[in-house]
C-alpha cells in the first residue's frame, strides 16, 4: 500500500525525532470514497494552518495518509504499517465504523491512541482505553429519530438499512426504542450499497402501509430510495441518518428530498456567526471553492484536538502520553461543537433534528 505523505513544513534544524507524526486510515477509494476524500480536504486544511503557526507546540506535523477502502482487513493493515512502518503514536480514523471496530485491537496492543472522527457503533465504547471518538454512539441517533416518530404517533414503520455495520447497527438500535415506546416494524430488510432498483422493496412497504419509512444507510442509497418512493406514487414519510446531510444528497435525489427527517449527531453549523466557525468556513471555502459540511468540520477538529493536546506535552509524544492528555483535558471547543469524552472514549455530545425544507437542511421545529 502506498502512504500518501503531505503537508510537511520543517523548520531548519530540526530532525525527525521533532516531528509529530499523525496517521490517517480513511477510505479513499471504494464505496465511501466520497466521505474519505472529504476528510483528506479537512486535515490538509488544517496541517497547512498548523505548520504555518509553526506546528503543534513547536513541532512540525508529518501527516500520513492510508486508503482502508472501507474495508475491515484493509484497514487492519493500513493500522499496522503507520504503527510499524511509520511509527505513528496515534491515528485518526476510520470514517467507517467497521474499520474502527478492525484496527482498535492493533492500536491498543501497541499503545497507539485511534481517534475516530465519525464511527458511531456502539461496540467502539468498549474497544479499548486508547481508542477515542468525537461522533455519538448510534445509540444516541438511533434513539433520538425513533423517539421524534413516537412523538408523533407513528405506530408503523419500516426499515431499510444498508447491509453493513453501520446501517445494521443504527437499524436495531431504532427498532429495540421504538418496539419499546409501542410501535412495531412491518418490515425490516437490509440492502447493498450503491444499489440502483429498491422497487420491490417499496412495492412490499407499500402493502403494508406503514406510517414512515426509516432508511438507515448513506447519502446516495438514501436519495435512491426516496425518488423512487416518490415515482411510485407514495406520500409516506421518510426517515433518515446524519449521512443525509450532503448536499450531494439534494442533488440526487431532487423535490424527493423535500420533507425527509434525520439527526444530526454535530453542533457543526457553517452559517453559524461563531467566529472559529466562521474562520474555518472561510479558509475551506477558500482553499477548495465549496462550502464545508459535517465530515469536514469532524475531521478538522479531529485533527485540530491532537494538536491541542500535543502542544501540552512536554516530553515525547507517545501514544501513552497523548492517551493521558486527552483522559485530563476537560474540554476542548471545535468548529462541531465542545468536545468531552467519558470514561470509555465517547464524546458527550446533544443530536437535534432537522428536515429539509425548500430544498435546504433546516432545523426541524421543536428540535433542541
Amino acid at each position: 500500500m502506498v502512504a500518501v505523505v503531505i503537508a510537511m513544513i520543517v523548520a531548519i534544524g530540526q530532525g525527525h525525532d521533532d516531528e509529530l507524526r499523525i496517521g490517517v486510515v480513511f477510505p479513499l477509494t471504494g464505496d465511501a470514497a466520497s466521505y474519505g476524500e472529504k476528510g483528506r480536504e479537512a486535515i490538509d486544511l488544517a496541517v497547512s494552518i498548523v505548520n504555518a503557526e509553526g506546528g503543534c507546540g513547536g513541532r512540525p506535523v508529518r501527516v500520513i495518509y492510508e486508503d482502508s477502502r472501507a474495508d475491515p482487513k484493509t484497514g487492519v493493515s493500513a493500522i499496522r504499517k503507520l504503527i510499524s512502518a511509520d511509527h505513528v503514536p496515534i491515528v485518526i480514523g476510520d470514517i467507517v465504523s467497521a474499520v474502527t471496530l478492525a484496527a482498535a485491537p492493533i492500536a491498543e496492543n501497541n499503545r497507539v491512541v485511534l481517534l475516530s472522527p465519525t464511527s458511531s457503533s456502539p461496540a467502539i465504547t468498549n474497544a479499548g482505553h486508547y481508542i477515542y471518538r468525537i461522533w455519538p454512539s448510534d445509540l444516541a441517533e438511533g434513539r433520538a429519530i425513533a423517539k421524534l416518530a413516537l412523538s408523533r404517533d407513528y405506530r408503523r414503520v419500516s426499515i431499510f438499512h444498508m447491509n453493513n455495520d453501520y446501517g445494521t447497527s443504527i437499524a436495531q438500535v431504532f427498532k429495540k426504542t421504538f418496539e419499546a415506546g409501542g410501535g412495531s416494524i412491518p418490515v425490516m430488510e437490509a440492502y447493498q450499497a450503491e444499489g440502483t432498483d429498491y422497487r420491490s422493496f417499496l412495492a412490499k412497504m407499500k402493502m403494508d402501509a406503514p406510517d414512515a419509512l426509516y432508511i438507515a444507510g448513506y447519502f446516495a442509497d438514501t436519495a435512491t430510495i426516496v425518488r423512487q418512493l416518490r415515482e411510485l406514487g407514495l406520500s409516506t414519510q421518510v426517515l433518515g441518518t446524519t449521512a443525509v446531510e450532503d448536499d450531494k444528497f439534494l442533488q440526487l435525489a431532487g423535490d424527493a428530498a423535500e420533507g425527509v427527517i434525520y439527526p444530526l449527531a454535530t453542533g457543526f453549523d457553517p452559517a453559524s456567526s461563531d467566529a472559529q466557525v466562521q474562520q474555518f468556513v472561510k479558509k475551506f471555502r477558500s482553499r477548495y471553492g465549496h462550502e464545508p459540511g459535517w465530515v469536514e468540520a469532524q475531521a478538522y477538529d479531529a485533527f485540530m484536538l491532537i494538536c491541542h493536546v500535543a502542544s501540552r506535552l512536554d516530553e515525547d509524544v507517545t501514544g501513552e502520553a497523548l492517551k493521558k492528555a486527552l483522559d485530563t483535558m476537560g474540554s476542548y471547543k471545535g468548529v462541531a461543537g465542545v468536545i468531552e469524552f467519558d470514561e470509555n472514549g465517547d464524546v458527550v455530545k446533544p443530536v437535534v433534528l432537522k428536515t429539509v425544507r425548500n430544498g435546504v437542511f433546516s432545523r426541524l421545529a421543536g428540535s433542541e
